[in-house]
């Protein structure tokens, strides 16, 4: 099959040859991949805020969130690497196998949730024609076969032609139909139901940041790296705000609902092209557990990794209910926000952006680990879990700050403090900039 004989682009630097991509090619990717009906459901949540608190926080915490998607994805774009590769500068070779481990587990379930969420789509559309199981199958074969196409010809053939501009199309008008059967002037003075501005502007931001260890993943193929940060950045803000808002308007979080209200326009066209779309956000999610997956065994061939992943999230699609999963994904999307304060701080703060292939390919100790990136990670989990809803003193502190800034910060500040006292640390850091 042609399929197979595409280029595979594991671990190593990708070379200048085949960095191809322009920043309208970004903005169109990132723009498709905030297209989604997970991104209705979570803006359904913020009805519990106020109509101008709500509005307030999608517009912030997109363009905050999508600021952080853009920086993580220059490092990428930069050097030509993929996500997990950028941690080990911080966290060492060995230290960047946990985060890894947790990225293909988190992978693997949203793999399986759009997948679920595409056939339970297709099985209501079709009515009794097929089973879930069969559409289960399908959507799984399609996400396989665009994770073996690769991310040049998906975003150059696949989302470029023909699935970005279905994506605008009825994004366009599912928002225009939301709003014109929406009642905007009683929202608007709605008081909500008592969610405060920051735990919105923390629901909102955690969109994006679910992106930011894959982002390098696709950033990486980047002509230019300038141009790249602002066509992620605006691409993503665009599509997340419209999609929160939808979401704000429709008011629910159930995706059988969503579906059941978008299914009604147009004699549910729209869903049928909709879900057309949310195949692009299986195949970046399946593609990149394969990628993360490579950071530990480099050896094993990418393209099998992508049909393996995908007929495991096809099968657990099929046996496993969504509500299993949803405490578990916001739990480990949750670990991966200090994380990227650590490896922010590192490239932007501590190494000035500039890495040598040493950092990137050799250990620099004898554990291969970073151990002030594991200290600072773990601290900053602790502050995320004891913020979140997921905490047992929950309610005995003030919820107001939210979680994902508190804990980015904290990991931030933490790796910084730690890596200043070190001398060696700071040798390292002199010696990446001669």
């Amino acid at each position: 099959m042609a399929l197979f004989k595409t280029p595979e682009w594991g671990v190593k630097p990708v070379e200048d040859r085949h960095k191809m991509l322009g920043g309208f090619d970004y903005f169109i990717l990132w723009s498709s991949l905030g297209v989604g009906l997970l991104v209705f459901s979570a803006g359904s949540f913020l009805s519990a805020a106020s109509f101008v608190d709500a509005t307030l926080a999608i517009i912030i915490g997109s363009a905050a969130g999508s600021i952080l998607l853009a920086l993580a994805g220059k490092i990428g774009s930069d050097y030509g690497i993929p996500s997990l590769i950028s941690m080990r500068p911080s966290f060492g070779i060995r230290g960047s196998y946990l985060p890894a481990i947790l990225n293909v587990m988190q992978l693997v379930g949203w793999t399986t949730f759009e997948i679920m969420i595409m056939a339970r789509a297709a099985e209501m559309l079709a009515g009794s024609v097929m089973p879930y199981y069969f559409w289960a199958a399908i959507f799984g074969a399609l996400v396989a076969l665009l994770g073996i196409a690769g991310p040049l010809n998906v975003v150059r053939k696949w989302i470029g032609k023909f699935a970005v501009w279905i994506a605008y199309g009825t994004s366009a008008i599912i928002i225009i139909n939301l709003i014109n059967s929406a009642d905007i002037a009683a929202l608007v003075v709605s008081p909500g139901e008592g969610m405060s501005f920051f735990s919105a502007l923390d629901l909102v931001i955690a969109m994006p940041i679910s992106w930011l260890p894959l982002v390098a993943d696709y950033n990486r193929f980047a002509k230019k790296s300038k141009s790249a940060l602002w066509g992620t950045f605006v691409g993503f803000t665009m599509t997340n705000i419209l999609f929160y808002f939808g979401g704000l308007l429709i008011g629910t979080p159930d995706v059988i609902e969503i579906v059941i209200a978008i299914q009604a326009m147009f004699f549910g066209f729209l869903m049928l092209l909709l879900i057309v779309d949310e195949a692009d956000n299986a195949f970046a999610d399946v593609y990149s557990a394969a990628v993360s997956t490579q950071d530990i065994f480099a050896k094993i061939n990418q393209k099998y990794l992508v049909i393996g992943f995908t007929a495991l999230s096809a099968v657990l699609a099929m046996v496993v209910s969504i509500q299993d999963y949803e405490v578990f994904l916001l739990l480990i999307g949750a670990i991966f926000v200090p994380l990227f304060g650590v490896v922010l701080t590192d490239y932007y703060i501590i190494r000035r952006q500039k890495y040598t292939e040493q950092m990137l390919y050799a250990r620099q100790n004898w554990l291969g680990i970073g151990v002030p990136a594991i200290i600072a990670w773990a601290l900053g989990a602790l502050v995320n879990y004891m913020l979140s809803p997921l905490s047992p003193i929950y309610q005995e502190q003030l919820p107001a700050t939210g979680a994902t800034i508190p804990s980015l910060a904290a990991a931030s500040l933490i790796y910084i403090a730690i890596t200043r006292m070190q001398p060696q640390a700071n040798k390292t850091v002199a010696s990446s900039e001669t």
